[in-house]
């Protein structure tokens, strides 16, 4: 494939090894940089899960990869919702030409990008590897 795709990416929480949606997302986005894409990944605002120590790593961890923090509601229940709505909103108003979203709960924001008309791909890990949902809600 020659062409070179802008893709974003949310329902990570940030691009450290703090959980396996997590390495996924830090692998698939630095292949796809390496092959020329423009990757963007939505990361949740708030500390890192091993401590605060850890917040400031983000450059180091994912050279070439455009990292933005979305506002993120740091209470039980609504972190993920919260970074998930505001970076389904990002992705719908970016000139993006696929966002690829990871994980259950984060893909119930898909109708957002598919009303500005963007393809987007979901990937659940689990026993259902994966869900083009593009293709079941074709607006």
């Amino acid at each position: 494939m020659d062409e070179k795709l802008r893709i974003a990416m949310f329902g990570q929480k940030r691009l450290s090894r703090e959980g396996g949606i997590e390495i996924v997302v830090k692998e698939l986005a630095a292949r796809m940089v390496q092959s020329g894409h423009e990757v963007t990944c939505y990361n949740r605002s708030g500390h890192h899960v091993s401590g605060s120590e850890f917040d400031g790593t983000q450059e180091k961890i994912a050279p070439g990869i455009r990292q933005k923090f979305v506002p993120t509601i740091e209470k039980k229940g609504l972190a993920a919702v919260s970074a998930s709505f505001c970076a389904a909103l990002c992705c719908a108003w970016g000139k993006y030409d696929v966002v690829h979203i990871h994980a259950e709960g984060p893909a119930f924001f898909t109708w957002l990008p598919k009303m500005f008309e963007k393809r987007v791909v979901v990937t659940i890990q689990g026993e259902i590897d994966i869900i083009a949902l593009s293709e079941i809600y074709a607006w």
